[in-house]
């Protein structure tokens, strides 16, 4: 009996003193330094503009109130914004202890974002974003001549993490998710043609992607005002991102209301009709492209 007290007082007292050791660690942790360290290592392998606020320090997890990513330099003509903000962003330690995986939690833009990795080898990266409001994000304000809203949930299968670290110039994995209760304004511009088509109003907008130097659009579909199918690729350049590709066919049908709405396109609509199907294949650069043409009926 007395053997098993001084047992238990040994467990205790090692206890009191790990958890003094851990606090003193805790008051003094450099937060600030370890927190710019990481901005700039990730600002060199991306070419993106990291701000990462203090590293905090708990007791079973480190966190930090934001990190936002600002635009890249090589996106030319376009303006110095905070693109995409995290917030109260936290890595538990539990996970580490029971998987060997680092995973991150936080807010992104009213939705929420999680990140995990394996601690050892950072082959791959898993990330998933859940209720993200798309008008909130001023990465969106880039997309040239459109504005679009709705809520966004979406996961990610990122292959090549580890080699993403020496600065390969692109992911590569798989890109699948949905857009519900979508509102896309489009306005003209020249590389429309200077077009100006009415809202679509979508209640769900599903899209599975295969990501690298040539993403391939496995498959976009489209419910209601406009109904149907996109696919194809885009291939990237990394140099100047709006001289980028795209081939796309796309097999669409508008809603009575949106086609009345398009009344005056329609001699040019009828061109790419068939039935009341519009199935045509557009293709050139972001900033330029071709007039499309009608696919085969």
């Amino acid at each position: 009996m007395r053997l098993l007290k001084r047992f238990v007082l040994l467990l205790t007292g090692s206890a009191m003193i790990l958890g003094l050791v851990f606090w003193g660690f805790k008051q003094n942790f450099p937060g600030k330094t370890i927190a710019d360290a990481a901005r700039i290592r990730l600002t060199a392998q991306t070419g993106i503009p990291f701000e990462i606020q203090d590293l905090e320090l708990g007791w079973n997890k480190i966190s930090t109130p934001e990190i936002a990513l600002r635009t890249p330099k090589w996106l030319t003509g376009f303006p110095d914004l905070r693109l995409l903000v995290l917030e109260n962003i936290e890595a538990p330690f539990a996970s580490i202890i029971t998987s060997g995986k680092v995973k991150m939690l936080g807010q992104v833009h009213e939705g929420a974002i999680k990140v995990s990795t394996d601690l050892l080898t950072q082959k791959m990266l898993d990330f998933s974003i859940n209720g993200l409001q798309c008008e909130r994000v001023p990465l969106f304000s880039l997309v040239p001549y459109a504005f679009v809203s709705g809520v966004l949930s979406l996961t990610a299968h990122i292959e090549n993490f580890y080699d993403l670290q020496k600065q390969a110039r692109f992911p590569e994995g798989s890109l699948k998710g949905k857009l519900n209760d979508a509102h896309i304004r489009i306005s003209g511009g020249t590389a429309l043609m200077d077009l100006q088509l009415p809202e679509l109003d979508l209640s769900e907008v599903y899209f599975n992607l295969q990501l690298g130097p040539l993403i391939h659009i496995k498959k976009i579909e489209l419910q209601g005002s406009l109904a149907g199918t996109i696919d194809g690729t885009i291939q990237l350049n990394d140099k100047r991102p709006q001289m980028s590709l795209i081939d796309l066919n796309m097999q669409l049908t508008p809603s009575p209301s949106l086609k009345k709405e398009l009344s005056t396109y329609s001699t040019m609509l009828r061109t790419f009709q068939c039935g009341e199907t519009i199935k045509i294949n557009l293709k050139g650069s972001f900033n330029r492209l071709n007039f499309p043409t009608r696919n085969k009926c």
